[in-house]
C-alpha cells in the first residue's frame, strides 16, 4: 500500500527535482555545487576595506594627522562625513564652506556610484561579519525541494539567513493580498520567486525607519548645538576605540572610553543586528543622494538565470545586504554595488554594467 502511494505521488509530480535535472542538467549541477557553500565576498572589496582601515589605523598609531573616516585629510585639507557636515552646520546655525563643499562632492558620488560608501568604505558591515564568524553564524547557500499547492515539486536554492521581523511582516502583508494570483500562476516553476520579489519591491517604502533616525539626528544637532549622533556612530566608535587604546599605551592611564566605545560598538553590531537596514542615518542619507543613480546596477541575464530553468533560486536576494532582488526590484537605488549577488550567483547570470 505504501509503495502504491509513493508511485502515485511520483506520477502527480511530473516536475520533480529529477525531471528538472533531465531538462536542465547545467542548472541542477549549479544548484548542487552551490549547496552548503558559504556566502562569498568579492576579494577586491575586502582588500579595499582592509587597506582603508589599515591606513587610518596606522595613521592614528603613528600620529600622522590623517584623521579617521569621520574626518579624513592632511593638515588644512580635511573632509568630514556628509552626515557630520550637516550636523555641524545645523549645530553652529551657519554654512561652513568646507563642509558644504565636501557635502556636494558626496552628492555627486551618490548620483554616479550610488551607496558605494556602505559596502566599500564603511567598517560596520565587515566588523559585523567578523562577529558572526566568531559566533558561528556565517550564512550558507542551501538547496532543497518545495511542493506547491497542485503537487508540483521544484528544486529551491536559497541563503540560510533569517529575515528580519520587518521583512517578514512586509512580505506577509504584501503577499497575502496576492495569494489568488500566485495560486493561478503556480504552474510556472518560478512563480514563487516572482511573487516574493514582486511583493518585496512593491512593499518597500520610499522612507523608512532609517530616515526617521536621520531626521532625529539632524533635529537633535540643531536643538543641542552639538552633533549628538556622532557619539554613537559605529564608524566613529570604531576609530575612537583605536584612539583610546593608543592613549592607554601612551599615557598608561585607563579611560572610560576604552570600555564604553567598544561596548557601544558591539551592542550596535550584534544586539541591533539590523542596524544598517533599520537604524543607520548615514545609509538613509546616502539612499537619498543615490536616488537618481542608474550606473553599475545589477543586471540579470535571464537566459542563464536558474529561475528560467525551473529552479526557485533566491541566492541573489538572499546575499544582498539591502534585501534587493535584481530581477526588476523597484528600489534598486538602494544598491551599494557590493557585487555579492554577482559573485554568489550559481549560474553567473548577474553583471554590474556601466549603464
Amino acid at each position: 500500500m505504501n509503495t502504491e502511494a509513493m508511485l502515485d505521488d511520483e506520477v502527480s509530480a511530473p516536475a520533480s527535482a529529477t525531471a528538472i535535472a533531465e531538462q536542465a542538467p547545467s542548472a541542477s549541477s549549479a544548484a548542487a555545487l552551490s549547496d552548503g557553500r558559504p556566502v562569498r565576498r568579492p576579494l577586491i572589496r575586502r582588500v579595499v576595506l582592509g587597506a582603508l582601515f589599515l591606513v587610518v589605523a596606522v595613521g592614528i598609531v603613528l600620529g600622522s594627522g590623517l584623521g579617521t573616516l569621520s574626518s579624513f585629510g592632511w593638515e588644512s585639507i580635511a573632509t568630514i562625513c556628509p552626515l557630520g557636515a550637516l550636523e555641524s552646520m545645523l549645530a553652529a546655525k551657519l554654512l561652513i564652506p568646507q563642509a558644504l563643499a565636501f557635502l556636494l562632492v558626496v552628492v555627486a558620488v551618490g548620483i554616479l556610484l550610488g551607496k558605494v560608501f556602505c559596502s566599500w568604505v564603511c567598517p560596520a558591515p565587515p566588523l559585523r561579519r567578523i562577529f558572526d564568524v566568531v559566533a558561528r553564524k556565517t550564512p550558507t547557500i542551501r538547496a532543497g525541494r518545495s511542493r506547491k499547492a497542485d503537487g508540483e515539486v521544484t528544486t529551491s536554492l536559497s541563503v540560510a539567513k533569517p529575515l528580519s521581523r520587518r521583512e517578514q511582516r512586509a512580505l506577509k502583508a504584501a503577499c497575502s493580498s496576492s495569494s489568488a494570483d500566485s495560486a493561478a500562476g503556480a504552474g510556472t516553476p518560478s512563480a514563487c520567486a516572482s511573487c516574493v520579489s514582486g511583493c518585496a519591491s512593491a512593499s518597500r517604502p520610499v522612507l523608512d525607519s532609517r530616515h526617521v533616525v536621520l531626521g532625529g539626528s539632524l533635529l537633535s544637532a540643531a536643538i543641542f548645538g552639538f552633533p549628538v549622533f556622532c557619539l554613537v556612530c559605529p564608524i566613529g566608535l570604531t576609530f575612537a576605540s583605536i584612539i583610546a587604546l593608543v592613549q592607554l599605551f601612551g599615557t598608561q592611564t585607563l579611560s572610560w572610553g576604552l570600555v564604553l566605545f567598544p561596548l557601544f560598538l558591539i551592542l550596535e553590531l550584534t544586539v541591533l543586528r539590523t542596524w544598517c537596514s533599520r537604524f543607520c542615518p548615514m545609509g538613509a542619507l546616502m539612499s537619498l543622494f543615490a536616488k537618481p543613480n542608474r550606473a553599475f546596477r545589477p543586471k540579470v541575464d535571464e537566459s542563464k538565470c536558474l529561475r528560467s530553468k525551473g529552479i526557485d533560486c533566491q541566492v541573489c536576494s538572499g546575499v544582498c545586504s539591502e534585501g534587493l532582488d535584481p530581477h526588476g526590484d523597484a528600489a534598486m537605488h538602494e544598491c551599494s554595488k557590493c557585487r555579492d549577488c554577482a559573485v554568489n550567483c550559481p549560474a553567473g547570470a548577474i553583471t554590474l554594467p556601466m549603464r
